[in-house]
């Protein structure tokens, strides 16, 4: 009875943890916008790598000076596969 419970315990925290990747996935493919932290994780680069791209041409978007970056996941795939 006991292991039952434990059985049931995992299937409802696996279930869980697959309908929050799920969301997530989702989340980023709607996304048209992505921070540089997103870029970072997402593409698995360094911080000095996403600044490299940068001053080799890759196009971001600064609203406001000095604030938050962003770079339209378009333009990124298109400028990766060039």
């Amino acid at each position: 009875m006991k292991r039952d419970v434990e059985m049931y315990k995992l299937k409802v925290y696996t279930i869980k943890k697959l309908k929050a990747l799920q969301k997530l996935i989702e989340e980023n493919k709607q996304k048209d916008w992505l921070t540089v932290n997103e870029v970072i994780e997402d593409f698995n680069i360094s911080r000095k790598t996403f600044d490299r791209l940068r001053e080799k041409g890759l196009k971001v978007s600064q609203p406001k000076r000095n604030g938050k970056i962003l770079v339209e996941r378009n333009e990124l795939a298109k400028f990766l596969n060039r």
